[in-house]
């Protein structure tokens, strides 16, 4: 005869739901975050596509060109950052003075700029997404326009990051200090 023992079966339904609950409520905290992130990063590509833009469009991609229409650039940012405009109306008496500034800083060559509807591509700007689209903008082109641009848009302040951007923002940098560290070398130090 076979000796009886006991016959351990896998736990019960609502055993194994209280196991897998945890990861379960893990999981929807975890999308949760992510969309929470997704809408507020969104904010500042909603802001930038109602926003007046400013663009200048190099002469090539050459590396004088984009040191040329970084200098022009910063003219037309100095500018319009002393215009202290509240609002895209008061661009146009600002642009023969833009022209004669972004001819000087271009050493030459032909500078164009055009107040009305211009064509921008697709962008990301702070997680945000920006399609394409036809808008309200100021367009400074220098020579034949077939180089990279750079653009910015007015009353939000998004700017495209780039060289001119970079220059702009030159900061020191504090050391990274950890709190425990420092409290340990006081103790013992």
């Amino acid at each position: 005869m076979l000796t009886d023992y006991n016959i351990k079966r896998k736990g019960s339904r609502r055993e194994i739901w209280l196991a897998i609950f945890p990861f379960i409520q893990f999981m929807l905290v975890l999308i949760a975050l992510q969309c929470a992130l997704i809408l507020l990063s969104g904010a500042a590509g909603e802001e930038a596509q109602e926003a007046f833009r400013v663009r200048v469009i190099a002469d090539s991609n050459t590396a004088e060109a984009q040191l040329v229409k970084a200098g022009v650039a910063g003219e037309v940012s100095r500018l319009l950052n002393q215009a202290a405009l509240t609002d895209p109306s008061g661009i146009e008496a600002l642009i023969p003075e833009m022209t004669l500034a972004a001819e000087a800083a271009s050493g030459g060559i032909p500078v164009r700029v055009m107040h009305g509807s211009a064509f921008f591509p697709p962008k990301v700007v702070g997680g945000g997404y920006i399609p394409q689209t036809r808008t309200d903008s100021l367009v400074v082109m220098l020579g034949s326009g077939r180089g990279d641009n750079w653009w910015c848009a007015l009353f939000s302040d998004v700017c495209e990051p780039g060289e001119v951007a970079a220059e702009e923002e030159e900061t020191e940098e504090e050391p990274v200090t950890f709190f425990i560290i420092e409290w340990l070398k006081s103790l013992f130090g």
